[in-house]
């Protein structure tokens, strides 16, 4: 008898364990988006040599990362970037600058980056979504020529963006990285055509 109570309670909490493991849901994955690209055909371009960007120890996850308070950051398991985050970054910057600069913008390990009039190297300070519901980038740029700096700048972005829905922060942070886009297009056509 004591051998049945015994089986039938071990029986029971193995259902009760079982009942408690719940599924969880898919992890969803998203990617940073250029902008639209035009069709914009320009004889005789300058080059740009984009260098890859660089992004701090704490974003380099799959994990989307937001701050929940202040030195407080938090994983999202379940959203998450479908490549590096740095790679990324590095993509739509290239295909950005390509269609907002009259220039040629290739990364600086290609073959074509020794003919480059200009060099441009970013590393992103912060970029994620602070307690407050706001996508942040943070970021600093150079801009070289001949081995020297010619310029180097600090730009900070924020946009509004939802802490509930995943697809808005990422869109919101995306948004981010555009103006950052623009503003380095801009300030370097000027540096191109000298």
């Amino acid at each position: 008898m004591m051998r049945y109570l015994i089986r039938t309670c071990l029986g029971w909490a193995l259902l009760a364990q079982v009942a408690c493991v719940g599924s969880t849901p898919p992890s969803k994955f998203y990617l940073l988006e250029p902008i639209a690209a035009t069709d914009v055909s320009v004889s005789g371009k300058p080059t740009l040599a984009l260098a890859p960007v660089r992004i701090p120890h704490y974003l380099e996850r799959a994990q989307i990362v937001s701050a929940s308070g202040k030195n407080t950051y938090q994983l999202d398991e379940l959203h998450r970037w479908a490549e590096s985050l740095d790679d990324n970054i590095t993509r739509v910057m290239l295909q950005d600058l390509s269609v907002l600069m009259p220039a040629d913008v290739v990364l600086t390990n290609s073959q074509r980056a020794r003919q480059a009039n200009l060099t441009l190297s970013v590393t992103v300070l912060e970029f994620h979504i602070d307690p407050e519901g706001q996508a942040r980038l943070n970021a600093q740029w150079q801009a070289g020529r001949g081995g020297g700096v010619v310029l180097s700048r600090q730009s900070s972005f924020k946009v509004a963006a939802d802490n509930d829905d995943a697809q808005l922060r990422v869109e919101a942070l995306n948004q981010c990285l555009t103006q950052l886009n623009r503003e380095m297009a801009t300030t370097l056509m000027t540096l191109t055509v000298d």
